[in-house]
């Protein structure tokens, strides 16, 4: 599923809300996933052959896994799992979680293994990142604490470290700040949220140089101090913006897209304008339609059509008035 098919599943839902969700194994006899209630019925005659479903792996790990740190890609049909057994003890720390395992799901033979570095200390763990619909089959993440990392296994199971970028540069004054909360493959990109300093992406598209994305504008909640980020990411059509919120006490990531389809935006916006907490960005069409973002509210405004026709400081005026 591209980003531009995702847009459009998402404008049947609301347009800020994006529900996390893993790749989870099917159930066994039936391919069937609950939807949002709406049932469709397909005969299925003799003439409509149907594909059988994988199992989902029943492999055997040798080492100590914590609970839910593994993953089964369905496509590949592989078993990561990061483990810890006798060869990363460390004396006074215990067991070290930093042992990649990418087993092969029918035979759960190793086709790969090796050894992170250390996680900032040996008792500090990684994990599996999650999986939001994603075409890089073969792209694993993997959360670290103050990094990510991707192993690709197309690319001879390569590992690559990539340290988040932030909009404005943050101040790290606490060994927590900067620490990696949640991280999640998401179609050509790495998604993810650190403590203090919000959320960060990277474009996994060019599979020999993943790079950092930088939002595009970015508000700082000046009572709560968490980061409001607007990322605009490229896909056929134009491009898709998300803006990412955590929700540490529900351990909730969500993304937040705003446009119910791929569009095409003008990127001549003033720096000084891209850290405010109302927004609003033109289209490269003729009309030059307006894009009226509230970043606080992580939502697209619909603009009254009289609005819609007026200069930028008029619409965002017409914003400030409506709250």
């Amino acid at each position: 599923m591209t980003l531009r098919h995702l847009s459009l599943f998402l404008s049947t839902l609301a347009l800020t809300f994006f529900v996390s969700c893993t790749e989870t194994p099917p159930s066994s006899g039936t391919g069937s996933t609950e939807s949002t209630g709406t049932t469709t019925e397909t005969e299925v005659t003799e003439e409509t052959p149907t594909q059988p479903e994988l199992a989902a792996p029943n492999c055997s790990v040798d080492g100590e896994v914590l609970d839910g740190n593994q993953i089964w890609l369905q496509s590949p049909d592989v078993l990561a799992v990061i483990k810890a057994d006798a060869s990363t003890a460390a004396e006074g720390y215990g067991p070290s979680h930093r042992i990649l395992q990418i087993m092969d799901g029918r035979s759960c033979e190793t086709k790969f293994q090796t050894e992170l570095p250390e996680n900032v200390s040996p008792d500090y763990p990684y994990y599996i990142a999650e999986v939001q619909y994603n075409t890089l089959s073969s792209i694993i993440g993997i959360q670290g604490f103050y990094k990510a990392l991707i192993c690709d296994m197309s690319q001879d199971y390569k590992v690559t470290e990539l340290e988040p970028e932030y909009f404005v540069e943050r101040e790290y004054d606490d060994p927590q700040t900067g620490m990696v909360q949640r991280l999640e493959v998401w179609e050509d990109y790495l998604l993810g949220y650190a403590q203090d300093c919000g959320a960060f992406a990277f474009d996994l598209s060019d599979r020999a140089n993943p790079k950092a994305v930088i939002p595009f504008a970015e508000w700082q909640n000046p009572e709560a101090g968490d980061y409001h980020s607007l990322f605009l990411l490229p896909t056929e059509g134009g491009v898709q913006g998300i803006i990412p919120a955590y929700d540490a006490e529900e351990d909730a990531f969500m993304l937040h897209p705003l446009f119910d389809k791929p569009v095409e935006v003008s990127d001549q916006v003033q720096r000084s304008a891209r850290n405010n907490r109302l927004l609003v960005l033109r289209q490269t069409n003729v009309e030059r339609t307006p894009l009226a973002i509230n970043l606080d509210s992580r939502e697209l405004l619909e603009l009254p059509t009289e609005v819609a026709g007026q200069a930028t400081q008029d619409i965002i005026e017409w914003m400030r008035g409506r709250e």
